[in-house]
């Protein structure tokens, strides 16, 4: 499974950052996300679900796999805990929304960015 994202170029003032309020109303829903790594070339595609858990499909050209895992709001931050993925550490996410058909995401972590995503269902 390799899934291709388009990079759009975003100025930083037209990002809104989700506030956690916005973050647990996301994640009290079923959604579908695909995306791209900021750091290197991993595609991926997650599914969230209501309860607090989440699959993760991922392919870098060479290989591809599967996780699961946890997500939680900590303040204003996404916090997401793979069971093999990063050795299982939760690491946690600032969320920006930028642009309005089709709606861009970027996640950044401890100011960098990480990852860059659609909201596909």
């Amino acid at each position: 499974m390799l899934l291709a994202i388009a990079a759009l170029d975003v100025a930083a003032e037209d990002m809104t950052k989700l506030t956690g309020a916005e973050l647990t109303e996301r994640i009290s829903k079923h959604a579908v996300m695909a995306g791209h790594s900021a750091a290197n070339e991993v595609s991926w595609m997650a599914v969230s679900y209501a309860n607090g858990t989440r699959d993760l499909y991922w392919n870098d050209g060479i290989r591809s796999g599967t996780d699961s895992g946890t997500h939680r709001v900590v303040g204003d931050r996404l916090c997401v805990r793979w069971k093999t993925t990063f050795d299982g550490e939760e690491r946690c996410f600032d969320i920006y929304r930028s642009g309005e058909d089709p709606v861009r995401y970027e996640s950044y972590r401890n100011g960098k960015p990480a990852d860059v995503y659609f909201k596909i269902r």
